[in-house]
């Protein structure tokens, strides 16, 4: 019976190692005349990996546009079946948008802004 207590001990002193952040980048706009970049961490959620943090989305388009420049968010995100698959919700300038698609710089995929219509969005890690 001592070695359990002593296993389950151990276990409290040390607990497990968190992740680091993951870095998010990412672009939206019809020409990509938006930046996204922000850093999420990881939990685990009734089996699930879900990621969420902040997001930064900066307009970097040649042509001027009405509000901010910079506009600060987030971004959640569950990964689907450990593949580079995922659901995301982006909330930022007060618009909720969804996106199911890849986390991957080479897909463009699209998010629904609800009434605002959709928007073309990349969306990957480093």
């Amino acid at each position: 019976m001592r070695p359990a207590i002593l296993l389950l001990n151990l276990s409290i002193a040390f607990p497990a190692r968190a992740e680091p952040p993951l870095q998010i980048h990412g672009t939206t706009g019809y020409i990509s005349e938006y930046e996204l970049s922000g850093s999420v961490s990881e939990r685990h959620l009734n089996g699930k990996k879900e990621f969420s943090g902040p997001l930064t989305v900066r307009h970097v388009g040649l042509c001027t546009h009405d509000g901010p420049k910079e506009t600060v968010g987030e971004i959640r995100f569950e990964l689907i079946q450990s593949s580079s698959r995922v659901t995301a919700t982006l909330d930022f300038d007060g618009s909720k948008c969804t996106y199911k698609g890849m986390l991957s710089e080479s897909y463009r995929g699209f998010m629904d802004c609800g009434r605002e219509g959709s928007l073309p969005l990349r969306l990957w890690t480093k």
